[in-house]
């Protein structure tokens, strides 16, 4: 059985030559054009719905952000209020100090006041204090001396009067007289104890110094050279204690 031959031809309406190749021409397939642009309208929509979606996520940031920013501000805003209420409270603090140290330093100074016219009062007073008990130890010292020159004297009279002597006869030959005394500054050697018992012989004593007037006279007559004094020893536990005249008074230094 023979073979159906069919033909197929290409329908070149629709294309023309054109710079050695084939282009479309319009006119032909409205059905394209019309995907084309629900295409477009989707992408368009997309976009759209993207550009909402991305829009309302910064505007919805932003407002996080804003709200973040208000409420950080009031913060500060209390913050400053309550650093300013305290600024406040502590320059009152500072002002209620400055008072009381400037009342403080008034005070300090009036009692330095008072302590310099105290301090110079004490000094008066130790001045005065301190004249007063010189004249006291100078007075006790007067009357020292003055109790042991008349002891002397008395000594020396009870010894006159108990020899048979009178103060207002003359003084035996190689004696010198002082005072209503007599003097015997002898050449001989002798100890202490011998010097005293020839003394005692001859109705004496060893000489007592009784004042600086009476020192001198001896110191004028002795001429440098060495003699006993009517001092001795007073001794306890064979210690010195301390010394006194041959008529019992204590040595002093005057």
């Amino acid at each position: 059985m023979p073979r159906a031959v069919r033909l197929l031809t290409m329908d070149t309406v629709g294309y023309s030559k054109w710079g050695g190749g084939l282009e479309e021409v319009p006119g032909g397939h409205q059905g394209r054009w019309g995907q084309r642009l629900l295409f477009l309208g989707l992408v368009l929509v997309v976009a759209t719905v993207l550009w909402a979606l991305i829009l309302s996520i910064l505007v919805s940031k932003a407002s996080i952000e804003r709200g973040a920013l208000l409420g950080h501000q009031d913060l500060l805003r209390t913050n400053a209020s309550e650093q300013t209420a305290a600024l406040g409270a502590l320059n009152r603090e500072v002002r209620a100090c400055n008072s009381c140290c400037l009342g403080t330093q008034a005070l300090l100074q009036r009692a330095r006041t008072e302590l310099g016219e105290a301090q110079a009062k004490l000094i008066q007073q130790e001045s005065a204090l301190k004249e007063l008990s010189d004249r006291v130890t100078q007075s006790l010292a007067k009357a020292g001396r003055d109790r042991e020159d008349i002891r002397s004297e008395l000594f020396r009279a009870l010894e006159a009067i108990r020899l048979g002597n009178s103060s207002c006869e003359e003084c035996p030959a190689s004696w010198l007289p002082f005072q209503g005394s007599c003097y015997l500054f002898s050449v001989e050697r002798a100890t202490w104890e011998e010097s005293q018992r020839q003394c005692a012989g001859a109705g004496a004593h060893l000489v007592i110094v009784g004042d600086l007037e009476e020192q001198g006279f001896l110191s004028r007559n002795t001429r440098g050279r060495g003699y006993w004094l009517g001092l001795r020893a007073v001794r306890r536990a064979r210690k010195i204690q301390g010394y006194q005249w041959v008529d019992g008074v204590p040595l002093s230094f005057r």
